[in-house]
């Protein structure tokens, strides 16, 4: 048997306030219709709640008794609502964020950062992956938001999956600033002499470069010292050995402050795209939807295709 909740909560503030009009008042409800709705309860039900003492409305026995487990369950009701309330206020939950190197040491960090503030009580899990698995694991549902800086992926990818561009990333030979190249412009052929300092085999800054050198018909360079992490590889080149071939979001604080120097090489102008993926938009917690809109924000440019 179904148990109209409606009445049964009318009942309950009638009970509280002691009188119809006061519990019309209080719920913006007319008396009539509170009137009615009580008497409907008791008939379907075939008991009395209330009766009449001069002018005032007293419960009767099983009226006080049906009292008690009332007030739990709209007590509850309460619980339930303030608990819905204080979710929007301050969610919680999990941000899972997939990226590749350049994007979980360079970009994801500042972000996180500015989300967190925001949202203090959500769990923030970053992954370092390659490109590839960091798309797969959205895909597969065990990542919110992938982050990574090679856009031809997305071709491959569901055409469920919103993707955008966040950057058009370029790549830019690198030297220590006394170096014979510092800020010279050379052929290609001279600067695949130099030895190289890179990132390990599979590494995205790694293959652009071999594309590169197919493209240009040379041979690649000897790669004579080899490291898991950019900063590893910068700070390498800084030191004054060889040469690199690495993002411009990593190099450009250290061009900036004169720790490297850029080499032009002819003919060759290469750029990466960063790109920030997600599922569709309504499937989305909005403090992921958030998160994606500090990313957005923190340098606007033009979006390819469908957008997040």
């Amino acid at each position: 048997m179904s148990i109209n909740l409606h009445a049964l909560m009318l009942f309950y503030h009638v009970a509280l306030t002691g009188s119809v009009t006061e519990a019309s008042k209080r719920l913006n409800i007319s008396q009539p219709a509170i009137s009615a709705q009580i008497r409907g309860f008791e008939k379907q039900y075939n008991v009395l709640l209330f009766e009449k003492k001069g002018r005032n409305l007293v419960l009767t026995p099983f009226g006080q008794k049906l009292l008690r487990p009332t007030e739990k369950l709209f007590q509850l009701e309460e619980q339930v609502r303030l608990m819905i309330e204080e979710h929007h206020r301050q969610p919680h939950g999990k941000l899972r964020v997939a990226g590749n190197y350049l994007a979980t040491s360079v970009l994801i960090p500042k972000w996180a950062s500015l989300f967190k503030q925001k949202y203090p009580r959500v769990e923030v899990e970053i992954s370092t992956v390659n490109s590839q698995q960091a798309l797969e694991r959205l895909m597969n549902y065990e990542a919110d938001v992938a982050i990574f800086g090679n856009g031809e992926i997305t071709d491959q990818s569901d055409p469920s999956v919103h993707c955008l561009v966040l950057y058009q990333d370029e790549f830019k030979f690198v030297v220590a600033p006394n170096h014979r190249y510092a800020n010279r412009k050379i052929t290609m052929e001279e600067m695949m002499k130099e030895p190289f300092i890179m990132r390990e085999e599979g590494s995205t800054t790694r293959k652009r470069l071999l594309e590169l050198c197919s493209m240009q018909n040379v041979s690649p360079p000897n790669i004579e010292l080899q490291f898991n992490g950019l900063n590893e590889t910068i700070q390498a080149v800084v030191a004054g050995y060889g040469a690199s071939f690495v993002s411009s979001l990593v190099s450009s604080p250290f061009i900036a402050r004169g720790d490297l120097a850029v080499v032009e090489v002819e003919g060759v102008h290469f750029t990466n795209k960063i790109v920030l993926c997600s599922q569709p938009k309504p499937f989305l917690e909005g403090f992921v939807r958030e998160f994606i809109s500090i990313a957005k924000k923190d340098k606007p440019v033009e979006h390819r295709g469908r957008q997040t």
